[in-house]
């Protein structure tokens, strides 16, 4: 088959997430055309190689507030700059269809990659939109929103659990959209549980857009240099930067390689990043304990890193509050998330799905 997987470039969570359905996809023997942006698409392209075709097309950017009082004013104006970016990857993809034949669209977080004349699924977490009040018919409206677009698609794909759940009130206990009919198919993720040694007492991964993910290592580097931080401590910074060392136990990273990740995350006592959703199915799929420090502004995040600190999870802290010293005997009373995640049944759930599933919209 021919297909078509468009990747949203809102950070690389959302093709980390998509490799292994597109190595499934390609060790099937289908055709890929991969439409992302920036460092996502750089990164199939470094994992994937040849075996895909690419195509670089710029998505609508993430909506941030860093004052939650702002948020309703820039939700509204970010609208029309939504629509604009929708309608040119609309353009765009309706040219790549008219130059070839394709059989099946999957949309990764892109509400532009789809078509009425081709079977279409969307891959998405977040079925309902926070905002930073719980503002009730805000939230009631980013339902009425998304309802709007999965009307397009012939199926909606949910990285979670329907019981023993990752992403909490973001596709869990829904006012409007119908939960028997999302397809919930468990964890996502491009890493494995491997058994290593726990040698690594604490990984620091960095990500995210600047100049918050810079702010963060500024302040994690200087409380490591000042010895609120001991034993081995690895930092990823997520950034092509040198840094130098501060201390003897400390190794710094610019870039890893998936396979590299993969060891640091499994050879890690503890895990210090972002709350992003990715991040959490990395770590549930590993199995590492977590201090989690959301991304000001990112809404998502701040209420993923809430929701997994009341249940028990991962521990969290705000950027501004982080006290390394403390926050990390905080974090190692927390339990991780303790049910087995089998990413190989996640993936078995989504080519179900896509192949076998009534193609009549959603």
């Amino acid at each position: 088959m021919n297909i078509i997987y468009g990747i949203c470039s809102w950070g690389l969570g959302h093709a980390t997430r998509s490799l292994p359905v597109v190595r499934k996809l390609l060790e099937e023997g289908n055709n890929l055309t991969i439409i992302s942006h920036g460092d996502p698409l750089d990164l199939l392209k470094k994992e994937i190689g040849d075996n895909a075709k690419y195509f670089d097309v710029k998505d609508y950017p993430i909506p941030i507030s860093e004052k939650k009082g702002e948020f309703v004013a820039k939700s509204i104006l970010y609208w029309p700059l939504f629509m604009r970016r929708m309608r040119k990857g609309l353009v765009f993809l309706n040219k790549i269809l008219m130059n070839g034949r394709y059989d099946l669209i999957i949309s990764d977080g892109r509400y532009d990659i789809y078509s009425k004349k081709i079977p279409s699924f969307f891959i998405s977490h977040q079925i309902r939109i926070m905002n930073p009040f719980r503002i009730k018919l805000l939230e009631y409206g980013s339902e009425v929103f998304n309802l709007f677009f999965f009307k397009r698609f012939c199926g909606v794909i949910v990285p979670d659990y329907k019981d023993d759940d990752l992403s909490g009130d973001l596709s869990h206990n829904l006012k409007l959209i119908d939960e028997d009919k999302l397809h919930y198919v468990g964890a996502l993720s491009d890493f494995r549980k491997k058994n290593l040694k726990k040698d690594i007492d604490f990984l620091v991964s960095l990500s995210g857009p600047e100049p918050q993910r810079s702010i963060l290592e500024e302040k994690l580097l200087s409380q490591v240099s000042n010895g609120k931080l001991n034993g081995k401590i690895v930092f990823t910074l997520g950034k092509n930067k040198h840094v130098v060392p501060p201390k003897s136990n400390v190794e710094i990273y610019p870039l890893v390689d998936k396979g590299k990740r993969e060891e640091l995350l499994n050879r890690a006592k503890m895990v210090i990043s972002r709350s992003g959703y990715s991040t959490i199915m990395d770590l549930a799929v590993v199995g590492t304990k977590a201090l989690m420090i959301p991304t000001p502004g990112q809404i998502e995040q701040e209420y993923l890193a809430w929701y997994h600190k009341q249940k028990g999870n991962f521990y969290s802290v705000n950027q501004d509050d982080v006290d390394l010293e403390r926050d990390v005997k905080e974090a190692s009373r927390s339990k991780g998330f303790i049910s087995a995640c089998d990413v190989g049944k996640t993936v078995d759930n989504i080519m179900d799905v896509i192949f076998s599933v009534d193609k009549s919209p959603f």
